[in-house]
């Protein structure tokens, strides 16, 4: 028992051996290439860059981007002009307009003595023997402003607000002379009525009202104080008198007293478009045969006067271009030494406003501004177009403007017909016939362009441009330096002289500027001068109304002819 005990611990022992102790091994033949390793991991590792999978949170999804939503600003609606530019005169005492582009015609009024264009071309004041009325240029529609007044002599603020006139008990015998002249002048009343107030003042005697281009000031003649002993009527000594807009402030600035130099009487008073200057008639009379008459132009703040024309008779107020380069003259020489008639004693003269010349007078040399540039016998009347390009002038039927001016051929008082002439005074074409003797003529302006919102409106000439509206307050058109702009504005204190600058600073930038000038509308006008936009030095003027401002401007050294143009556009814009 013991025995199998040993053997059984023995062979346990060598089992022990075994399992620890490798055999060596016989010699192992080398490979005959790299052998291939095999390396089981425990995590595998990537052949490649692994694309995450982000671990979403419970939270909201991201939103999908949504454009803005774009403002658009509402442009203006666009009103087209109802009429051109018309060439305005008498037909048997009814007042007719004509296109001269395409030669139609339309009856504006009858039984009218005489009617003035405001600067905005869209008022005609006309005068008859019930009064005066107002014709609006598109509807032809017609309202009373004065009843019962003779009134002749009629001339517009440039604002259109307001309208001068001439009246007396009795009307004036036309075309006039120094006789006519004299009994009208010294039978009339001048007075100024306000359109939006319907109120009226009683400036003073006198008659030949004409406001100059800045509304401001309103210059007449005062009737003959004196009647020499050799007329049959008072025909001697008075003044042409200036006046503020409220009849206030008078003063003369030229007087006639009878003598050789200052002669018998001043009248036709006529503002250049600058308004800084004025012309008028200084009848001199009888010397060597023939009645004297001198054009003369003064400086409304200095007076006194250089002479432009010396010419025969009695003359019409002087016309001047739009540019106020050139003026254009009519004589009537009533008292002709050779005793010619009708067409055959007119006469126009066109001068051109630089340099002087010399002309032989009875009582010497005498030095004349400007260069005369045309003398064209038998025209009645004159009127420069809109643009100045063009000149509209009165001559007799069948007029040959070659005839010799020394022979009688024209010698009627019947119709005449208009013509077309260049500014140097060259016919072009005839344009109508059938025109009363000695009818004044008018060249309106065409209808203005009207731009309008629900906020406002602004008025401009068809050659402007109208820019897109950028903000609902705005409304902006321009042309050659030339701008209109109206701005709502909600802040009432901007609407004020301190304000109004700051408020429109993207428009212009303001150098100096005057005090308000009180409109009769209640609005407030204000002259300024500065920078435009883009740098350019400007004039013009601002309106506050009690919802917005107002403003109108052109190149500053073309301001004071455009004055009463750019006046109109602020009053017109609402």
């Amino acid at each position: 028992m013991q025995h199998r005990l040993w053997l059984l611990c023995l062979f346990v022992l060598a089992g022990c051996a075994a399992a620890t102790v490798p055999p060596s091994p016989a010699s192992s033949p080398l490979p005959s290439a790299s052998p291939t390793i095999v390396v089981t991991p425990t995590n595998s590792l990537p052949t490649a860059v692994p694309t995450l999978t982000p671990t979403v949170a419970a939270a909201s999804p991201v939103a999908t981007a949504v454009p803005p939503t774009l403002t658009t600003i509402a442009q203006p609606d666009v009103v087209v002009p109802a009429y051109p530019a018309e060439i305005m005169f008498l037909r048997n005492g009814s007042l007719v307009a004509l296109d001269s582009a395409s030669g139609q015609e339309r009856v504006l009024a009858s039984g009218v003595r005489d009617w003035a264009v405001d600067a905005s071309g869209r008022q005609i004041a006309i005068a008859n023997d019930q009064g005066i009325s107002i014709v609006d240029r598109a509807s032809v529609a017609v309202r009373s402003v004065v009843n019962n007044r003779i009134a002749y002599g009629l001339s517009w603020t440039s604002d259109g607000l307001s309208l001068a006139y001439a009246a007396a008990s009795e009307a004036p015998v036309l075309p006039f002379d120094w006789e006519r002249w004299s009994r009208w002048c010294a039978a009339a009343t001048v007075y100024i009525v306000d359109l939006t107030s319907a109120t009226e003042r009683t400036i003073g005697p006198g008659c030949d009202p004409v406001f100059a281009s800045d509304g401001r000031r309103l210059a007449y003649a005062t009737p003959p104080a004196d009647q020499p002993e050799f007329l049959p009527f008072p025909g001697q000594t008075n003044a042409i008198q200036l006046v503020n807009r409220a009849g206030a402030n008078a003063w003369n600035p030229v007087t006639a007293d009878g003598s050789p130099d200052q002669g018998y009487l001043v009248y036709a008073p006529a503002w250049l478009p600058d308004a800084r200057e004025l012309a008028y008639q200084r009848f001199l009379g009888y010397q060597a045969l023939v009645d004297i008459n001198l054009t003369m132009i003064a400086d409304s703040s200095a007076g006194g006067g250089e002479p432009v024309l010396a010419g025969a008779g009695w003359h019409r107020p002087p016309a001047f271009a739009p540019d106020g380069e050139r003026v254009a003259i009519v004589e009537y020489n009533f008292s002709d030494a050779r005793g010619f008639t009708g067409y055959d004693i007119w006469k126009l003269y066109l001068v051109e406003l630089r340099g002087e010349r010399t002309e032989f007078l009875p009582g010497g040399d005498l030095t004349l501004r400007g260069q005369l540039i045309a003398r064209i016998p038998r025209i009645v009347a004159a009127a420069w177009s809109p643009d100045g390009s063009s000149l509209a002038v009165l001559a007799p039927a069948a007029w040959n403007p070659t005839a010799d001016a020394n022979n009688s051929l024209y010698a009627n008082e019947g119709m005449g017909e208009i013509w077309q002439l260049l500014p140097q005074g060259t016919p072009q074409r005839r344009l109508t016939t059938a025109v009363d003797y000695a009818s004044p003529l008018v060249w309106s302006p065409s209808d203005l362009v009207t731009a309008q919102t629900a906020s406002g409106t602004i008025r401009f000439p068809a050659d402007w441009e109208l820019l897109p509206a950028v903000q609902e307050s705005d409304l902006i058109a321009t042309a050659n330096g030339r701008f209109i702009g109206r701005r709502t504005v909600t802040d009432a204190s901007l609407l004020s002289a301190s304000g109004w600058a700051q408020t429109v600073a993207d428009w212009v930038t303001v150098a100096d500027a005057e005090s308000p000038y009180q409109l009769p509308d209640g609005s407030q006008l204000i002259t300024f001068r500065g920078q435009s936009a883009n740098g350019s030095a400007i004039a013009g003027v601002v309106r506050l109304t009690s919802t917005a401002i107002i403003v109108s401007f052109a190149p500053q050294a073309e301001w004071p002819d455009y004055r009463a143009s750019g006046i109109a556009l602020v009053v017109a814009a609402r």
